[in-house]
């Protein structure tokens, strides 16, 4: 058994003892992809990904996709306070360690996405959960920076991916 091997299964036994795991999906890109759900029951999914280039690396990831009402009001705004807000955003999750992207570009903001990287040398279950409890944060900040902007929508109209 590899070091990979070793390190994805005590990982996703992680996962398994705090009540989070939810699938193992194929993936192309990696040798093993997990699906948590965190907090349990809650429908927010982060990913935990082995990627196939990387011997000595897990990604935890998240993403959100804005709901239909939140991105139209985001996209209404006027240039100069969509770019205000965005670089808002940017500027406080910054000096985090986990890294963002906005895609498809900040011109189309659809979509956030998260990820922290974890090196195996310094991997262990509070290191791997203070990840995925900072991706989760990272979530709700932009989820909670919407509704706060342009108010709260139900539930099934947001997208937690």
């Amino acid at each position: 058994m590899s070091a990979k091997d070793e390190v994805a299964k005590k990982v996703r036994d992680w996962l398994v003892e705090d009540g989070i795991y939810k699938d193992k999906v194929a993936d192309a890109t990696a040798d093993y992809h997990f699906v948590a759900e965190f907090p349990p029951n809650s429908r927010r999914y982060i990913d935990v990904i082995f990627p196939k280039n990387r011997d000595d690396m897990v990604v935890v990831a998240a993403g959100v996709k804005l709901s239909e009402e939140h991105y139209r009001s985001l996209i209404s705004l006027s240039k100069e306070k969509r770019e205000e807000l965005l670089w808002e955003i940017r500027f406080k999750l910054l000096f985090l360690e986990t890294g963002f992207q906005i895609l498809p570009n900040s011109e189309d903001p659809r979509i956030f996405q998260f990820n922290r990287e974890l090196y195996f040398d310094g991997l262990n279950k509070n290191v791997f959960m203070d990840a995925v409890k900072q991706v989760y944060r990272c979530m709700l900040f932009i989820i909670w920076t919407m509704q706060k902007l342009f108010g709260s929508y139900s539930e099934s109209n947001l997208m937690y991916r």
